[in-house]
């Protein structure tokens, strides 16, 4: 009857393990966005990524990624905030979404932005990576 227990117990710590393997991965995003780590944005995503701008744009693979952040980042300055509301895993799929606020200055001018997001992470290779982005958001005119 014991061992019943210890394996019971055991299977409890493995779930409960298993559970918080998924990183908060907008806090690592925010991060690394906020400090322009264009490098260390990329390690987060999966090598066939997709990512949809808040006007709709879709970006399809690193490469584009990369290409479309680092015109971003090349003209702006940005500090962003991600708080994550949710977060689910089903084996080697798991999502994490929330909300965000974001100031950006760019030519002089502050805008602030904020909306919501989220991110469908796959574990490769004992990694959470970024598989899709999406984000919606809402940015003031610039003062």
């Amino acid at each position: 009857m014991l061992t019943r227990y210890a394996i019971l117990l055991a299977s409890i710590a493995l779930c409960a393990q298993t559970a918080s393997v998924v990183p908060d991965v907008g806090a690592e995003w925010a991060s690394d966005w906020s400090a322009k780590r264009l490098d260390h944005v990329m390690t987060l995503y999966a090598p066939d990524a997709i990512f949809f701008s808040t006007d709709g744009a879709r970006f399809a693979g690193a490469p584009a990624i990369r290409d479309f952040f680092q015109k971003t980042l090349a003209t702006n300055d940005p500090t962003i905030h991600m708080h994550r509301g949710a977060t689910g895993q089903s084996g080697k799929l798991a999502y994490e979404s929330g909300d965000y606020q974001e100031t950006i200055v760019s030519g002089g001018h502050r805008m602030d932005a904020h909306g919501d997001y989220l991110f469908v992470l796959r574990n490769q290779n004992g990694h959470w990576l970024i598989a899709e982005q999406m984000w919606t958001g809402v940015v003031s005119a610039p003062h």
